[in-house]
């Protein structure tokens, strides 16, 4: 497992060099020319959202590289979330970008999105359980059980 993070850390840290680039060149257009001037509002929240997405993927990488060396249940944990970081900033990014350029469509999505995740929640919630039957009192426990809930084992006695 400590090798396969330690790849998961080279591809990570290769990864994070597109965010790096979209900074950059928000910074430093090699565009010239009126239809390359875009709103300063919009190319900060893209440098936002590209930061936010070098931060999550460098993050991993850097999470990922540490677990090589000294694998802990803490890094395991710190690697999770790192890891739905950087996929919540890059499906930001993403929605943000299908956004800008095609408003209505972005925004239908997100609705039928919000109405499937809705329904899915609704039929996967969880079930009440159903309650003992009244011949049987919860605090009492039937011969066939031990104390503890279990049946008895290998002839022991409960």
């Amino acid at each position: 497992m400590r090798w396969l993070s330690l790849a998961g850390a080279m591809l990570f840290a290769y990864l994070a060099i597109v965010p790096a680039a979209l900074v950059i060149s928000t910074f430093d257009s090699a565009c010239a020319g009126g239809d390359c001037e875009t709103p300063f509002a919009q190319d900060a929240l893209l440098v936002a959202l590209y930061t936010a997405c070098f931060a999550g993927i460098a993050g991993s990488s850097a999470l990922l590289s540490l677990y090589f060396f000294q694998p802990t249940v803490r890094g395991e944990r710190l690697i999770r979330r790192a890891l739905v970081g950087a996929v919540a900033a890059v499906g930001t990014t993403l929605f943000a970008l299908f956004a800008l350029t095609f408003p209505f469509p972005a925004l239908f999505t997100l609705g039928v999105g919000g109405v499937v995740y809705g329904v899915l929640r609704y039929l996967n919630a969880p079930q009440e359980p159903e309650p003992p039957p009244p011949s049987q009192s919860p605090s009492l426990p039937s011969p066939e059980q031990s104390s503890n809930g279990h049946g008895k084992l290998n002839g022991h006695p409960g």
